[in-house]
């Protein structure tokens, strides 16, 4: 806990988002490993056997975990969350920027993920970006 509190006195911005970014990579991690069908469809994802079963939970779950697990060893290593939050802010605009122009580019607007996908998407990117502007007096 004391190590937390070193980290949070260095960058208080960077710290938070960074919590926020772990805890949705490990929320994503566990809805998709304990019920990866259902929520998979929720995305218009719809395996076509076990084995697809199997990679919505490795690759949706899996990695998202994982993602989650190497920003928190970011911070910790570095003891700042400086770093990690420019990593999540890269993911999660590419992320967002990927979205949008293939939703384009395949006519997904229609989709009743699509909906939900980009405000959520893009609030949570502008959210990392205004936690980015405000490390800067940190740094």
């Amino acid at each position: 806990m004391e190590l937390f509190k070193e980290i949070w006195a260095v960058n208080p911005p960077a710290l938070f988002a960074v919590i926020c970014l772990i805890g949705y990579f490990w929320g994503m991690a566990v809805v998709f490993i304990a019920s990866p069908i259902k929520n998979a469809e929720s995305f218009s994802v719809k395996p076509v056997d076990n084995a697809g079963k199997t990679e919505i939970r490795v690759y949706y779950g899996g990695i998202s975990f994982a993602l989650g697990a190497f920003l928190l060893y970011l911070t910790l290593s570095l003891g700042t969350a400086y770093h990690s939050l420019i990593g999540g802010v890269i993911f999660a605009t590419t992320v967002l920027t990927t979205r949008t122009i293939f939703l384009c580019v395949d006519k997904g607007w229609k989709c009743p993920y699509t909906k939900l996908a980009i405000p959520a998407e893009s609030a949570f990117v502008i959210a990392l970006w205004v936690c980015f502007f405000l490390t800067q007096k940190y740094i």
